[in-house]
């Protein structure tokens, strides 16, 4: 089997990032592995004997898509690829689906979730995903969508939850005393969708009766003149802190007391699996993994998008009653150890090929 994926993130051209080395895996399955994605400048990068990343220089999105349609079609005329995949709902697909139907190979779809799903992106999105040959996405929820909402046939899905290599990291439920500071741990971009501005607006009330309680968030992104706005404005400059990105984690991770998430919308939500591994209490939205891995009131507190009462009424709870944070903690531990290991996963990446090729 040969594999032609269209991706969007170019951090695959550099061979030591995350990426490249989950793409050499997938060429572990397959006679051949081949990605294209959009660069500043031309590239290719042979990552394995059977995987080779190419980057494809444009100077701005409606040329790179223009190019990288070229590119694939030239590809595809030099060789017979058994399936396209595409890791873009939208543009890419609907490049995908034309060029499978002519080069009749099969098309997979990959979903991690619908942001930004308005306009053109919604027309192209209705008209292709029922004419997929196979869709790969991250949860039951989105699997549930993708049959209500778009009428995709549910054997042509194959639910893969976001690989994380999980760490067995040391469960640490910290006692919690008025003179010690309680740490309130966001990860994630400073964009509209993952409303922090909630949890902001959240601490602002918070200290009212806690005042060493803390939000570290960790990230960078369009709000973040807002956010240090929102933080002066409101007189948290010492209760809340805006960290910027960060490659590793695991100080972060380690020195919190619980995890919040509060989009408004998420296909999986990664840094939740994290924070589990590290057997952190965990507060986030009914988005992603919710009700799947982190059962309210089980594995962690689940509350309507939006909610910011609840969201405080949750996070006084952690901070009041540590046998809840221990039990919580625990259980949303133990619930990722029970997600798809490294080797089950890339067998269903295979099964899911498999179905683009038989549809």
């Amino acid at each position: 089997m040969k594999v032609l994926s269209m991706g969007l993130d170019n951090s695959v051209l550099n061979k030591n990032s995350a990426l490249a080395g989950r793409v050499v895996e997938y060429g572990k399955l397959v006679e051949k592995y081949t990605i294209i994605v959009p660069n500043r400048e031309d590239k290719t990068v042979d990552l394995s004997e059977r995987v080779r990343a190419i980057g494809i220089g444009a100077t701005n999105k409606f040329f790179a898509v223009l190019k990288m349609r070229y590119g694939c079609r030239k590809l595809l005329k030099a060789e017979d690829y058994d399936i396209i995949t595409v890791q873009d709902q939208y543009y890419l697909a609907i490049i995908g689906l034309l060029l499978s139907k002519k080069f009749k190979s099969g098309l997979e779809i990959q979903i991690h979730g619908f942001e930004k799903f308005y306009g053109l992106r919604k027309l192209i999105a209705r008209y292709v995903l029922p004419r997929t040959d196979a869709i790969r996405t991250v949860s039951q929820r989105l699997k549930r969508q993708l049959i209500d909402e778009f009428g995709v046939k549910e054997d042509k899905i194959t639910v893969v939850p976001i690989y994380t290599r999980i760490k067995n990291y040391e469960l640490r439920i910290r006692d919690y005393g008025v003179k010690d500071k309680f740490i309130f741990l966001t990860v994630g971009r400073l964009v509209p969708v993952k409303n922090i501005e909630m949890q902001i607006r959240a601490m602002a009330e918070m200290i009212k009766k806690y005042k060493e309680a803390e939000l570290w968030i960790v990230g960078d992104g369009s709000e973040k003149e807002k956010f240090e706005l929102e933080i002066r404005n409101w007189k948290l400059e010492i209760n809340v802190k805006l960290l910027g990105w960060k490659n590793n984690l695991d100080e972060y991770y380690n020195a919190a007391d619980a995890f919040v998430l509060t989009s408004n919308s998420e296909g999986w939500g990664m840094a939740v699996i994290e924070a589990a591994s590290y057997g952190l209490p965990i507060i986030m939205t009914d988005v992603g993994c919710a009700g799947e891995v982190i059962k309210n009131g089980e594995s962690g507190i689940v509350i309507s998008v939006g909610d910011q009462g609840k969201l405080e009424e949750s996070m006084v709870k952690l901070i009041e009653d540590k046998e809840l944070r221990r039990k919580l903690g625990e259980n949303a531990k133990q619930a990722i150890m029970k997600l798809p290991s490294e080797k089950e996963t890339l067998g269903l990446y295979k099964k899911s090929w498999e179905t683009a090729l038989t549809n």
